[in-house]
């Protein structure tokens, strides 16, 4: 092993112990309930009924330990035969099996995403700008938050980063040089991508202005398909064909690898009966064009019945969603929800990094290019159009490539002012994020004043997802407390962790008796949700409670997420403020 191959592995290592030591201390996350028995179905029927509105492939692919542990799975339950996926997983989780050994080896082979992504970044810049600029970017990889809290989860957000970085990069390389292999693995990431997420729909016009780029540009594109000598195909026009006929062949691959991830089942579920229930003209386009391009593309069979009826749920649910953004709410969203969220979530160091590198007049180094920039550009351009403002997680497909561009930024700075200036900001960096171990989904930097002041700014999965429940418990055991109230946002279950409570409204929680108490007494210990505690998703006669308990200081706060009360007044909630889980 040489001295690169050995600081990889080193860094891997340090990503996989933080991720996986933090996952043990965290509970069920809200999609995991729904992600992880839905692929476990997956693969044990090829039936699709659950969770159709994300593709199957992280899902089957965190399921497939299961599949040696052979968890107990009753067909005859109702929530699976009417498609109640949050009631289904509640009970394949914690009814029917150990939830928390289910999730532990659900959750490893989506730690082995996050390190496939780091060792990604650090291969394809150690080939493009050198070992300084590699090292670089696999510590700022590694010690992400944003990839430590979500490559940990069985969630699409880490997975949807990989395969678009590698959807990039793998082009780029047919940019250079057109030859079937190539394009058959960029056929394979793009397809990666479009069964992972339907936001890879963004691949579609980043590639499009990259292919145009490489078209335009002065270099030649080397044509060597199969065992045909190489020849250089000069010209605008010559170049874009190439670059078309490309694109059809790896579409032909990425298509054919999203039937795979279906099994190749046109029927989104097995049982006729239920077939016949499926409403698609509920969740069809209102315009008439897009709903008959629905049906068209439903009776030419060119797609899963399963992966069309999740795109269109898709598409159709970012019109409108609640969200929250600096004590506001809102179900439209803002243009701005993104660049905050960047702003706040990110280490502030990895911004400072870019910067000062552009302040360097005469820099040494060489440049980025656009297959940097341009996924960058055109995915932010877009997320900040769309009203489905729900976590900054959405913009974990930038984070790779700006790893690439902070990389070569930090190498041009240690160039130029010495290698301590980076290494301070590294070390900013890292101690940043080592700080809030094991709760990086808490991340907040110090423009936020820090995880503490974070859930002012953003709430749900930005900080509160229903993870806590398992430090609540540790809390109470630690503070000799018996008995608690709890408003709990999320899909794990409060019993199945040994948590002694009366659960107040809430959103999400599927409780075992469903009793839900509404009043709370000067004294008592009441423990929320900061999702909860910013009115975020309950209905307007809950809110009051939650405004009166922002009015107090907080006993304790629990892993960031949920906060401890102990009111100082006596209230009642008229009358029912339950919601059904919002996704």
């Amino acid at each position: 092993m040489n001295r690169h191959d050995a600081l990889l592995a080193g860094a891997l290592l340090v990503y996989g112990a933080l991720a996986v030591s933090s996952m043990r201390t965290k509970s069920a996350v809200f999609d995991e309930t729904a992600h992880l028995p839905a692929g476990y179905t997956y693969l044990k029927t090829r039936d699709f009924r659950l969770n159709p509105e994300h593709p199957p492939l992280v899902k089957e692919l965190a399921a497939l330990p299961l599949l040696w542990i052979e968890p107990r799975m009753r067909e005859a339950s109702t929530a699976w035969q009417q498609r109640r996926q949050f009631e289904f997983g509640d009970r394949f989780l914690y009814r029917w099996n150990d939830g928390d050994r289910l999730l532990f080896w659900g959750r490893l082979p989506i730690v082995g995403l996050g390190a496939a992504l780091a060792s990604a970044v650090f291969l394809w810049t150690r080939s493009r700008f050198g070992i300084g600029p590699a090292a670089i970017a696999l510590f700022l990889s590694v010690l992400s938050p944003e990839l430590l809290a979500h490559g940990q989860l069985v969630t699409t957000d880490l997975a949807i980063a990989l395969f678009m970085f590698l959807s990039v990069i793998a082009f780029r390389a047919v940019t250079e040089r057109v030859t079937l292999t190539r394009v058959g693995l960029a056929g394979l990431a793009v397809g990666a991508s479009f069964a992972t997420k339907f936001s890879a729909l963004v691949l579609l016009p980043t590639l499009a202005i990259l292919s145009l780029w490489v078209a335009l540009s002065r270099a030649p594109l080397t044509l060597a398909p199969g065992r045909m000598r190489a020849r250089a195909v000069t010209g605008a026009v010559p170049k874009l064909a190439v670059l078309a006929l490309s694109a059809a062949a790896m579409a032909g691959v990425a298509l054919a690898f999203v039937w795979a991830t279906y099994a190749f089942e046109s029927r989104l579920a097995n049982d006729a009966e239920l077939e016949r229930t499926i409403l698609w003209w509920r969740i069809e386009p209102e315009t008439p064009f897009l709903a008959g391009a629905v049906r068209t593309a439903r009776a030419s069979g060119l797609f899963p019945d399963a992966y069309l009826y999740g795109l269109v749920y898709a598409l159709r649910s970012t019109n409108s969603h609640p969200a929250f953004l600096c004590g506001q709410i809102s179900d439209q969203g803002w243009w701005y929800y993104f660049p905050v969220t960047f702003l706040i979530k990110t280490p502030l160091a990895l911004p400072a990094i870019l910067l000062l590198a552009l302040l360097v007049r005469g820099r040494p180094g060489p440049r980025l290019g656009p297959f940097v920039w341009v996924p960058v550009l055109v995915y932010v351009a877009i997320s900040v159009t769309q009203n489905l403002n729900i976590g900054h997680r959405h913009l974990l497909p930038i984070y790779p490539f700006l790893f690439v561009a902070a990389g070569v930024a930090g190498a041009t700075l240690a160039t130029r002012y010495g290698r301590w200036v980076v290494l301070a900001l590294c070390a900013w960096y890292g101690g940043s994020v080592l700080r809030v171990h094991p709760h990086y989904l808490g991340y907040f930097n110090e423009l936020a004043g820090g995880p503490s002041g974070g859930w002012r700014y953003l709430v749900d999965s930005n900080l509160d997802w229903g993870q806590d429940l398992k430090a609540l418990k540790q809390w109470m055991d630690d503070h000799g407390v018996g008995r608690v109230k709890l408003s709990y946002f999320g899909t794990a279950d409060p019993d199945y962790y040994g948590l002694r409570c009366e659960m107040l409204p809430g959103y999400g929680v599927i409780r075992r008796e469903g009793v839900v108490v509404r009043d709370v007494r000067a004294g008592e210990l009441v423990a929320v949700s900061a999702t909860n505690l910013q009115g975020v998703f309950l209905s307007a006669d809950v809110k009051p409670m939650m405004a009166r308990l922002r009015t107090l200081p907080p006993v304790d706060r629990v892993g960031y997420s949920i906060f401890i009360y102990r009111p100082n007044f006596s209230m009642s909630i008229p009358s029912s403020g339950e919601l059904d889980p919002p996704r």
